[in-house]
C-alpha cells in the first residue's frame, strides 16, 4: 500500500500527521519525505540522527542509471531505522528547495516506480509526506499512490488553501477518487462540512495535541507518559486500522472481479 499525505498552505499539520500515522502503522513501513521545498520530518522526532549519507538525495544520485527493480532494492541503503519503532524506516528528504532539480529531471518518476515495487521487494508499505503542493512537487508519486490524504484544518483559511490543492490534484490525476480529507484539529466547521467543500470524502480525523505534535515535528522531549498514550497517537491508530481494512476490501474486490 502506498499512501501520500499532502497539503496546501496555512500549516495544516501534514508532517505531524505523517509521523503520527507512521508510528501507529501496524506493519513494516517505509516513510519518505518528498517535500520539494525541503523536508521537515528529519528535524522532528529524529533530529540530530540524520546524516547526508542517508536520504532521498543520496538515493537519487546512487540510482540515476539503475533499473527500477534495482533502485527499489537500494532503498534500504538510504533509509534510517528507528530504534524506538522497529517497524519503521525513514528516508529523509531534501535539505532545501535548491536540491529539487535533482528530482525534477526524472527523479520523481524513478522514485514512483521504485515505491510501487516496495511492497514486493522490501516487504513494506509506503507513506509519503509530499509537503505543500506546487509545480515541482512529486506528481509521479502522487499518481502512483493508492490513497491520498489532503491535510486540512477546519478553518476558512485552511479550507481555501486545500480547495486549491484539490483542484490541482484533479487536474493532475484526472479525478479525486483516491483523495480523502484528513481533518486536523478543531475549528468552526465539522469534518463533513470540510469534506463537502473539498468535494472529497472524509479520509480521517486527528485531534489537536500540542505536546505530541511538538515531539514529532519540532524535536521537543517526548511527553512523560510516552507518545503511544497521547490523544494524537491513539487517534492515529484508529485511522490506520480503518485504512488497512479499506485496503484489504479494495484488494478483495479487485481480485474477485478478475
Amino acid at each position: 500500500m502506498l499512501v501520500a499525505i499532502t497539503s496546501g498552505k496555512a500549516s495544516p499539520g501534514a508532517t505531524t500527521s505523517s509521523w503520527a500515522l507512521a508510528l501507529a502503522w501496524q506493519s513494516p513501513l517505509l516513510v519518505v519525505d518528498c517535500d520539494a521545498a525541503g523536508g521537515d520530518m528529519a528535524s522532528g522526532l529524529v533530529v540530530g540522527r540524520v546524516s547526508t549519507d542517508h536520504g532521498l538525495l543520496s538515493w537519487s544520485t546512487a540510482t540515476r542509471r539503475a533499473p527500477a527493480i534495482d533502485a527499489a532494492a537500494m532503498i534500504g541503503q538510504h533509509a534510517i531505522a528507528l530504534p524506538e519503532a522497529a517497524h519503521l524506516w525513514l528516508m529523509p528528504g531534501l535539505q532545501n528547495a535548491g536540491q529539487a532539480s535533482a528530482m525534477t529531471s526524472g527523479g520523481w518518476d524513478r522514485l514512483a516506480l521504485a515505491l510501487e515495487r516496495a511492497d514486493s521487494l522490501i516487504a513494506r508499505d509506503v507513506l509519503v509526506d509530499t509537503g505543500r503542493l506546487g509545480p515541482q512537487s512529486c506528481w509521479p508519486v502522487l499518481r502512483a499512490a493508492d490513497q491520498i490524504l489532503l491535510a486540512v484544518r477546519p478553518t476558512v483559511r485552511s479550507v481555501r488553501a486545500a480547495i486549491q490543492v484539490a483542484e490541482s490534484l484533479r487536474e493532475q490525476l484526472g479525478d479525486l477518487q483516491k483523495v480523502g480529507a484528513l481533518v486536523v484539529g478543531a475549528g468552526p466547521y465539522g469534518a463533513r462540512q470540510v469534506a463537502e467543500e473539498l468535494r472529497v470524502p472524509v479520509g480521517g480525523q486527528l485531534p489537536e495535541d500540542r505536546p505530541a505534535a511538538a515531539a514529532l515535528s519540532d524535536g521537543a522531549p517526548v511527553v512523560a507518559r510516552g507518545l503511544s498514550a497521547t490523544r494524537l497517537l491513539r487517534a492515529a491508530s484508529i485511522l490506520v486500522s480503518r485504512m488497512a481494512r479499506l485496503e484489504m476490501a479494495t484488494r478483495y474486490t479487485a481480485g474477485s472481479t478478475r
